[in-house]
C-alpha cells in the first residue's frame, strides 16, 4: 500500500503554510549574466503546521496518522486550502470517441502557463461541460481521468470544475511532540507533495 485512501483530519489540516517549490540551476556567468536550467518539470509543494496548543483528541489524530503511514512510508490526502478549487478549467476537445480526458489546472501568467495534472479529485465536486452544457460522465478520483457516458462531441471543447486534494507524505521519520500540560501538547508537521 502506497497511497492511504484517506484525507487527513480537517481539523490538523487548518493552519498550514506552504506551496509550490521548484528546482532552478542558476550559474553565473563570467560576463555577469546568469544562465538558468529547469531542474523539475513540476513544482514540488511543501507544507508546514506549527501546532502550539493541540489538543489530546487532535494530538492522537496525528500522531495516528504519521504512525500508520510510517513516517515517510506511504502517502495520503490533503486539502491545499491556499489552492484546492478550479473553475472553467479547459480540459481538452472532443474527437467523436469516449477517450478518457485528464482534469487539468492551468495556471497562466502573461504568454507563460503552466499546466498542473489533477490525479486527486473531489469525485462529489466534479461537473464536466462541453460546449456549456453539462455532460454525463465519470471519474477515476485516483487519476482524474473523466469518462463521458456518450462519445465526446467531435471538435467542441470540454471543461470542468472541481475541487482537489493533494497526494502528500510526511517529510520525516521522526515525529516529536512537546507536552505543555495534562490538556495539550505541541508539534511541528511537515508534508511534501508526492506525485
Amino acid at each position: 500500500m502506497s497511497f492511504i485512501d484517506v484525507q487527513i483530519n480537517a481539523k490538523t489540516n487548518i493552519g498550514f503554510a506552504g506551496g509550490p517549490e521548484w528546482r532552478t540551476l542558476v550559474v553565473q556567468m563570467a560576463s555577469g549574466r546568469n544562465r538558468r536550467r529547469q531542474e523539475w518539470s513540476m513544482p514540488h509543494h511543501k507544507y508546514t503546521a506549527d501546532y502550539t496548543t493541540l489538543r489530546p483528541q487532535d494530538q492522537n489524530d496525528i500522531l495516528a496518522a504519521f504512525i500508520a503511514a510510517k513516517g515517510q512510508m506511504h502517502t495520503f490526502a490533503m486539502r491545499d486550502w491556499n489552492d484546492y478549487r478550479a473553475r472553467g478549467e479547459v480540459i481538452g476537445q472532443g474527437d467523436g470517441t469516449t477517450t478518457p480526458v485528464q482534469l487539468v489546472k492551468t495556471y497562466a501568467f502573461g504568454p507563460a502557463s503552466y499546466v498542473r495534472p489533477i490525479t486527486l479529485p473531489v469525485e462529489r465536486s466534479v461537473r464536466v461541460y462541453q460546449g456549456g452544457v453539462l455532460v454525463a460522465s465519470t471519474v477515476d478520483r485516483l487519476t482524474g481521468l473523466v469518462t463521458p457516458d456518450a462519445p465526446w462531441e467531435d471538435g467542441v471543447e470540454i471543461t470542468a470544475d472541481f475541487d482537489f486534494n493533494v497526494r502528500v507524505r510526511f517529510a520525516s521519520d521522526y515525529f516529536p511532540f512537546t507536552r505543555d500540560s495534562n490538556v495539550s501538547a505541541q508539534t511541528t508537521v511537515e508534508l511534501v507533495e508526492e506525485f
